[in-house]
């Protein structure tokens, strides 16, 4: 018989510190500075910032630059979303990329971005216009295409950046409770690419019964948690570099995609 899981009330989440420990952070309903020298948190208006610790889904570990949680930002009831941050900004070593899982405002599902440099063939593309035989495959397909938002700048708050998509900042952060980044000029403005968890077969758990579009239950909707994004980020990743470096896309890793098809809104 399979374990009921478990979830993490939203006054707690739990991170795993420089030392290999894991610590448990205030979320956004508890903030106060964390009395201890290998974990960084600050906050801003309703919003907590963590620097430089390793974000841990179900099945992998993120080393992650930024990780936020935005009161309110969570649907009511509970969920695995209660033990998830709100958004996770890191730099994947293998495509060198800068990644983003972030949630969405309205329906407090995930979503997740790529950025890509000037040098990249895609770069500038509407997300409509990247040819279907290319070999990109993420779920969903590819909904979000455009530049850093405004780029980083010493003015950026955090309770903004929460919410950007924009490439980390690397310059060390002054008082971050005010400026929750420096600048890091010389980085120049990567072009980003999306995809949403809000289809007909994904469950959108801010999303009233009333109103959920009527293929969910038929195709068995799932909520797409942090693990099954941050490992579709990194797919995507993997063939965004691929098709920078001109070579054969490779192989998908994790569970089959849901076909498009099945989304009335994608369907041609």
């Amino acid at each position: 018989m399979a374990r009921k899981p478990t979830y993490t009330t939203p006054q707690e989440i739990t991170v795993e510190t420089a030392s290999g420990r894991v610590a448990v952070v205030p979320s956004a309903g508890q903030i106060a500075r964390m009395a201890r020298p290998d974990i960084r948190v600050y906050r801003d208006r309703g919003t907590t910032l963590v620097v430089d610790q390793p974000y841990m889904t179900r099945d992998r570990v993120i080393q992650a630059d930024e990780i936020y949680f935005v009161e309110g930002a969570k649907p009511k009831g509970e969920g695995p979303w209660l033990a998830e941050a709100d958004k996770v900004a890191w730099r994947d070593e293998a495509s060198g990329y800068e990644c983003i899982m972030m949630r969405a405002t309205e329906g407090g599902y995930l979503d997740g971005y790529v950025g890509v440099p000037p040098s990249h063939p895609l770069h500038g593309f509407d997300a409509k216009a990247v040819p279907p035989d290319i070999g990109i495959e993420v779920h969903g397909g590819l909904t979000y295409a455009r530049i850093c938002q405004d780029g980083p700048s010493p003015e950026r708050r955090i309770e903004v950046e929460a919410h950007r998509i924009c490439h980390v900042a690397r310059v060390a952060r002054h008082e971050p409770t005010v400026h929750a980044t420096g600048y890091r000029v010389e980085e120049p403005h990567a072009w980003w690419f999306g995809f949403e968890c809000n289809h007909a077969y994904d469950v959108v758990p801010g999303r009233n019964a009333r109103t959920g579009r009527f293929l969910a239950h038929e195709v068995g909707g799932e909520y797409r948690d942090d693990g099954y994004v941050c490992n579709e980020i990194l797919n995507l990743a993997a063939q965004l570099r691929a098709i920078e470096d001109g070579v054969s896309i490779p192989g998908r890793q994790g569970p089959p995609l849901p076909p498009i098809g099945l989304d009335p809104d994608r369907a041609s």
